[in-house]
């Protein structure tokens, strides 16, 4: 009897182990076609180059910033009409395409191609009007276990990995833009903070003071309410719904390309 016993116990244990290996046997071929997506995409459409900055006639005159990186949208949007930009960190897994559809759901387990993808694309909220319009501009993304997508926003919640990657980029088809955060902060997935317009002047710039006053780091980035801002929101997991959450200003760089 003792014998059925330990052998029913040592299937048990076999199959468990046998699931535990198919599963992240899955999520690891997720990961690594998600990885060859994306770097199929860098490789045809973007070119990364040095910072450069225009040269300046004399000294008096200010060096025009441009973007680290150009994007071959005619082409890109050939590959999908939903791509609206495309985002990107230096020295980070950020450097994908941005898509917004009709709802906020199509692109959270989809490639650009409609298929599923573990890691989905990043996306717009499809309330948001054009980016430099509205007053604050949404995308989501999945924290991914292997850091790729939003997986390394949550590192904002540390005032250090905030000096390391202050800064980033968000090219369109029409104007290039750099990203100064300012501030980063845990809140719940309903919050009123996912609106795309805040209000009046006065009631903008109330909401920025809020944002300021309870993010995870400190930055000297000067933000009014006459500016333009973006989010970029993943999940996190302090509590239920929970969303970690990273606020940048909107800066019109010189050059589109």
């Amino acid at each position: 009897m003792k014998r059925k016993i330990y052998l029913v116990i040592c299937i048990v244990f076999a199959l468990v182990f046998v699931v535990s290996s198919a599963g992240v046997a899955i999520t690891l071929y997720g990961y690594q076609k998600a990885d060859k997506a994306y770097d199929d995409l860098q490789n045809r459409f973007v070119i990364e180059k040095p910072h450069e900055t225009e040269q300046a006639p004399n000294e008096e005159v200010t060096p025009e910033e441009t973007a680290p990186i150009s994007v071959d949208f005619g082409s890109l949007m050939r590959e999908n009409s939903d791509i609206i930009g495309w985002l990107y960190c230096e020295n980070t897994p950020i450097h994908y395409p941005v898509v917004q559809a009709d709802d906020n759901d199509y692109y959270l387990r989809r490639d650009l191609h409609g298929e599923y993808l573990k890691t989905g694309t990043l996306f717009a909220d499809y309330r948001c009007p054009a980016v430099g319009t509205g007053q604050n501009h949404i995308i989501y993304g999945h924290n991914m276990k292997n850091a790729s997508m939003f997986g390394t926003l949550v590192n904002y919640k540390e005032q250090k990995y905030f000096e390391e990657h202050p800064v980033l980029y968000y090219l369109t088809p029409e104007t290039n833009y750099k990203i100064d955060l300012f501030a980063g902060f845990t809140a719940d997935a309903d919050s009123d903070i996912y609106r795309t317009e805040i209000g009046n002047t006065e009631e903008f710039e109330a909401f920025l003071q809020k944002l300021t006053a309870n993010s995870t780091f400190k930055s000297d980035v000067d933000v009014t309410g006459s500016d333009h801002i973006i989010m970029l929101s993943t999940c996190s997991y302090e509590f239920d719904n929970a969303r970690y959450i990273v606020f940048g200003k909107l800066t019109p760089l010189s050059s589109t390309q």
